[in-house]
């Protein structure tokens, strides 16, 4: 049995959330938080499925790249012939003794140093096409799912926000007037004759 504070903060959340017969709760103020509560619930109803869907297609699309990278790209022992300067980082050529025996060159661009001589870490792909960075990992694909995820919630729930905004300024603006008209009656009644 939960003790009378927990009971206490229960009732203090509930009332804090409009769950309550205020008799001082105007109209306005009801149908605000109605609102509220149904873009709540529409985002509760929507966004998981959404976000499942943003988080399995992440996933496959990651899977398969990475099987195929694995499969099509090794590592190759380059030796740097060439660099030259492109508007998007260098433009470096190698050199290496492909797994058959045949020397190959390539290039590939790069914001990494490199210099004539240098050793750097290149990964061969079909058609002899070089590249600096290594097959994709599985850890990329975990973070690319909870990009996917994040985005897929963010996405859902901005319009969701925004609506709930443009109500509540509309709302506002009918409240103050109800605040206004009543401090104008107040102030009929109780002006001297």
């Amino acid at each position: 049995m939960k003790s009378p504070k927990a009971w206490s903060q229960v009732n203090r959340w509930r009332r804090r959330c409009g769950f309550d017969d205020n008799d001082l709760r105007r109209p306005v103020d009801r149908i605000q938080w109605l609102s509220g509560l149904l873009l709540v619930v529409a985002f509760l109803v929507v966004t998981p499925g959404l976000c499942v869907q943003a988080v399995q297609h992440a996933r496959d699309s990651g899977a398969r790249a990475e099987r195929q990278e694995a499969a099509t790209r090794h590592r190759v022992d380059a030796t740097v012939v060439n660099v030259g300067r492109s508007r998007s980082g260098r433009e470096v050529t190698v050199t290496w003794i492909d797994r058959d025996g045949t020397l190959r060159s390539g290039h590939y661009r790069s914001w990494r140093g490199a210099q004539i001589g240098d050793h750097p870490e290149v990964w061969a792909g079909p058609g002899h096409r070089v590249n600096d960075s290594p097959p994709r990992t599985h850890a990329r694909t975990v973070g690319d799912m909870a990009s996917a995820g994040a985005a897929t919630a963010t996405a859902a729930g901005l319009p969701l926000l925004g609506l709930y905004m443009l109500l509540r300024r509309r709302l506002d603006h009918r409240r103050y007037r109800a605040w206004d008209e009543a401090w104008a009656s107040l102030d009929r009644r109780h002006r001297p004759a």
